[in-house]
């Protein structure tokens, strides 16, 4: 990993974090490196303004989103989600979301039906992620396969959420 986002940031390495006071932070900060005020500068001063600036903006997309902070926060203990080689996930959860995805195709054409589901996905996320801050921000390094396993989890949980917010708009 190229950077600490947290450390950019001047924030503490937690799942849990103020995520007015990362936009705080980051509007601060790319007020200072934005390209636009090295202009004039020299092309080694603007070159670092460019990489700054897009370090702070990086930094931003990582950290106000949950499942990508959580990412770089085992990256940066040297755990690796490998959610591009490894598909074992828990027999349970995969059931669970067959479920879903059979109530989705059942139900697309009856709006309190999605709306049930998406209620049913906000509230597995919500719990997912409550699990993760507990486990992440502990200072514990002992269940750190688990806070992996609810990463890739979350994944699965966004694009269901994109397939739904699909079904809505496609019922409208």
């Amino acid at each position: 990993m190229a950077r600490n986002y947290f450390e950019l940031f001047e924030l503490p390495a937690r799942f849990n974090i103020d995520l007015k006071e990362l936009a705080a932070r980051h509007r601060e900060r790319i007020r200072v490196w934005h390209p636009d005020r090295y202009a004039q500068g020299s092309s080694e001063e603007r070159r670092r303004a460019v990489a700054v600036s897009a370090d702070l903006n990086d930094g931003l997309k990582v950290l106000r989103d949950p499942v990508s902070r959580a990412r770089h926060l085992l990256a940066l203990r040297g755990i690796s989600t490998d959610e591009d080689t490894d598909t074992s996930m828990d027999a349970g959860f995969l059931m669970e979301q067959m479920a879903w995805r059979e109530r989705l195709e059942e139900g697309v054409a009856r709006p309190e039906e999605v709306a049930a589901l998406i209620a049913l996905v906000a509230q597995s996320r919500d719990a997912k992620e409550s699990e993760l801050a507990r486990l992440l921000d502990s200072g514990q390094t002992t269940d750190l396969d688990r806070a992996r396993e609810l990463v890739r989890e979350l994944q699965f949980l966004e694009r269901f959420t994109r397939e739904l917010d699909c079904a809505v708009t496609e019922a409208l």
